[in-house]
């Protein structure tokens, strides 16, 4: 309760409308989607376990990810379960991490907005209603599912590294998904080389969200 009456009072007391920073916990309280090794341990089924892909990388999801990733892509192109989404992706592949790009996002885009978990839970339903109906400035996350944009529909979003580093932001009403979202497979930051590439850039980023703040 201490740490809730200090926000209150730094926000009652700020002139500026407040920026949210949201993480996967809000995805899973809500949506009760998994976390980023969950959701990997998905897309095992027909390659290795996913302790072996975990166990190989020491640990590190983005190695895992570049791992199962390289295993993956052989069993999409082999397998008739795959086939209907072979059709559909193939034109958009650009390397081996396609395969396991293309069906993460299918898997986020496909959940159901409109009858989610919490519409159940009186507590959590209204916790999203009161979030709904604040006035914030914009949020940064680095979820990939479409949640938040279904909570504030008017919000302009920017997605990737890319479009936040070169856009003319407005600061106001706008979600910056700052690792991709899964409207845009290639914009994910899921593999190791992801995020070698996300730190070479980082300092662009922080510079651009130091403006915000």
């Amino acid at each position: 309760m201490e740490i809730q009456s200090e926000l209150k009072n730094i926000l009652e007391n700020h002139n500026g409308g407040a920026f949210l920073f949201i993480g996967s916990g809000f995805s899973r309280r809500y949506l009760g989607l998994e976390d980023w090794a969950s959701l990997l341990s998905k897309f095992t089924e027909d390659v290795k376990p996913f302790e072996y892909y975990m166990t190989s990388a020491g640990g590190d999801l983005a190695k895992t990810a570049s791992l199962l990733a390289e295993d993956f892509h052989d069993k999409w192109w082999d397998l008739e379960k795959y086939s209907e989404h072979r059709e559909i992706f193939r034109s958009q592949l650009k390397d081996k991490s396609s395969a396991l790009r293309m069906e993460i996002c299918s898997y986020l885009t496909n959940v159901d907005l409109n009858n989610p978990p919490y519409l159940t839970n009186e507590k959590l339903n209204n916790e999203v209603k009161v979030l709904s109906q604040l006035n914030i400035d914009g949020i940064i996350t680095t979820n990939w599912d479409l949640f938040l944009e279904h909570i504030f529909p008017n919000y302009q979003k920017f997605v990737g590294q890319s479009e936040l580093l070169f856009s003319n932001l407005l600061e106001s009403c706008e979600i910056y998904k700052i690792h991709g979202c899964c409207s845009n497979p290639h914009s994910l930051v899921l593999t190791n080389e992801d995020y070698k590439d996300f730190e070479n850039k980082n300092s662009y980023l922080a510079a651009k969200l130091i403006t915000i703040f």
